[in-house]
C-alpha cells in the first residue's frame, strides 16, 4: 500500500500545527507517532512545548529528533502508522545552530550556505528513501513559510530563510498534499499548482 505524504505550511500561530493534528486524528494508521523538534533552551520555548503536548493525546508516542532525521526515520517507522513530523522549521535551526559553533554571524559565507544545503539535502534524501521502503504509512509535516517577508538584515537570518524555503520544496514535491495556513484558515494548495 502507497505512503501518503502531506505538508502543512504557515506562519507563526497560523494554525498550521492544530491543522496538522486533526489530520493525525484522521488518520488511519492505528501507532501514532510524533516526531518533536524543538530544543527546549528558555522558558518561552518550554510553554510551546508544553501547550503542543497538551493537545496530543497520550498514547502518541513521541520521538525527539533534533539531527539526522534521515537515519531516525526507519526506526520510527517501524513503531509508528502515522507520523506528525513538527516542525521542519526547527529541524533546519538545528541544523544550522550546530554549523554555527565556532563561526560567528560576521564570518558566515557562501561556502557555509553550501555546506549546510548539501548536508540538509543529504538527510531529507535519506529520509525519504527510508520513507519509501515503508508502505501504508502516513506522514505529516509541519513547516513555516518564511519566505513571504523581508529580507532578513544579516547572512545567519537569510540562510536560516533559504534553507527553511529549499527543505519545504523538497517535501512539497514528494508531498501528496500540501496544504497552507492563513489566520486559521487552512486551504490546500498542491492540486491548485501550476509547474511549467
Amino acid at each position: 500500500m502507497k505512503n501518503k505524504i502531506f505538508l502543512v505550511l504557515g506562519g507563526a500561530r497560523s494554525g498550521k500545527s492544530e491543522f496538522a493534528e486533526k489530520l493525525m486524528y484522521h488518520s488511519t494508521g492505528k501507532r501514532k507517532g510524533y516526531i518533536a523538534t524543538s530544543q527546549i533552551l528558555d522558558d518561552e520555548m518550554r510553554y510551546r512545548v508544553i501547550l503542543h503536548r497538551q493537545r496530543r493525546p497520550a498514547d502518541w508516542k513521541t520521538f525527539e529528533v533534533m539531527h539526522e532525521a534521515g537515519n531516525s526515520m526507519e526506526a520510527i517507522l517501524s513503531e509508528a502508522d502515522s507520523i506528525l513530523f513538527d516542525c521542519i522549521t526547527m529541524y533546519v535551526n538545528n541544523i544550522l545552530m550546530d554549523h554555527m559553533k565556532g563561526i560567528t554571524v560576521e564570518t558566515l559565507g557562501v561556502s557555509d550556505l553550501t555546506t549546510l544545503q548539501t548536508s540538509l539535502e543529504k538527510d531529507l534524501d535519506l529520509m525519504f528513501d527510508n520513507i519509501e521502503k515503508a508502505s501504508g504509512k502516513e506522514i505529516i509535516f509541519v513547516s513555516d513559510e518564511l519566505g513571504m517577508g523581508i529580507v532578513p538584515a544579516n547572512a545567519m537570518s537569510r540562510a536560516y530563510r533559504d534553507l527553511v524555503g529549499l527543505a519545504n520544496q523538497y517535501v512539497a514535491k514528494r508531498a501528496d498534499k500540501v496544504y497552507l495556513s492563513i489566520a486559521g484558515i487552512t486551504m490546500e494548495l498542491k492540486e491548485r499548482g501550476v509547474e511549467l
